[in-house]
């Protein structure tokens, strides 16, 4: 499985700015992230793989390197709103189980 930090392909198109769910530490499977896609904010998300071997999905063409998916913002934003009201809604439970 590779680290979604690592994750920079297609270089001439994509820089990673920051994960927002690494999947390889929550054990949740996929990892999220914002990028620059072509000059322009976006995000995307990809599946990390199963085992050391696997490189997940997407990949390049011919599998060599692991990839990001850009979803689209219709997508995207749904999902990110989605994901913070989940996170803020544990750290606030968290708070009163301690």
């Amino acid at each position: 499985m590779v680290s979604p930090n690592k994750v920079v392909s297609p270089k001439e198109k994509l820089e990673l700015i920051a994960l927002i769910e690494d999947g390889t530490q929550t054990n949740k499977g996929y990892s999220v992230a914002k990028v620059k896609w072509n000059g322009k904010d976006a995000f995307a998300i990809r599946y990390d793989g199963d085992n050391e071997e696997d490189k997940g999905f997407p990949t390049t063409t011919n599998g060599y390197h692991a990839s990001w998916f850009i979803l689209p913002n219709e997508v995207s934003l749904p999902y990110l709103r989605f994901f913070v009201a989940q996170k803020d809604l544990i750290e606030r439970l968290e708070k009163h189980l301690n």
